[in-house]
Parts: structure tokens; sequence; C-alpha cells
């Protein structure tokens, strides 16, 4: 270690929130629900396949739309560009100040 330097705190003990949270909504992802969350899962898999702590942890209706949870913020992003990719529509990340905690939003109507 070079003389001056000093490395004590570099890492904070305080954890971070990571994860994160996917909601979708919209007419059309009313009429194709099916079809978006099985896209949903199959990347929650291959994610899991390949690293296991990141997964899809929770799928739940919540007000007529779908809130995915997910272990990481990077599969939570991952999975959002995937459906706009596949099925276009609006889509938008959030992460929250300081956090590594991700809040997507996607819909088409």
């Amino acid at each position: 270690m070079k003389p001056g330097r000093h490395y004590e705190g570099f890492r904070d003990q305080k954890k971070l929130e990571q994860g994160g949270l996917i909601k979708l909504s919209g007419a059309f992802f009313k009429e194709h629900e099916d079809e978006i969350l099985n896209l949903v899962r199959h990347e929650g898999k291959l994610a899991e396949e390949k690293t296991t702590d990141h997964k899809v942890t929770k799928i739940a209706k919540a007000n007529g739309d779908v809130v995915v949870e997910t272990s990481d913020h990077n599969l939570a992003m991952h999975i959002g560009k995937k459906l706009l990719s596949a099925y276009k529509g609006n889509h938008e990340c959030k992460f929250r100040r300081g956090e590594k905690y991700v809040e997507v939003r996607w819909s088409r109507d």
C-alpha cells in the first residue's frame, strides 16, 4: 500500500437495498398477459441458471396490473429491455438514490 493512501471505510458496512420491481400494465398487456408473463419467467429462469442469486422472486397482481419482483436490479432492467424489444410499448427505469434498487415500468395500450 502506498503511503498517504487510506482505504479504511472503502466499503460501507451498511447493506444497500438491491433488487428490482417491474410493473406491467396497459390494454395490450391485459390481452397478452400469459404470453408476456411467460417471457418474464423464461428470462428469470435463464438468469438463475447463470447465477443462482439472480431470479424472479414474486409475480403478483395489484390494482389490475402485474408486479414482478426480482432479486437483482440488472435482471429487472434486462427483463424490461426484453419486453420493449419484443412488444414495443413504453419503458421507464428509475433507480432509488444511493441504492441498487430499480423500478421498471412497462406498458402498452
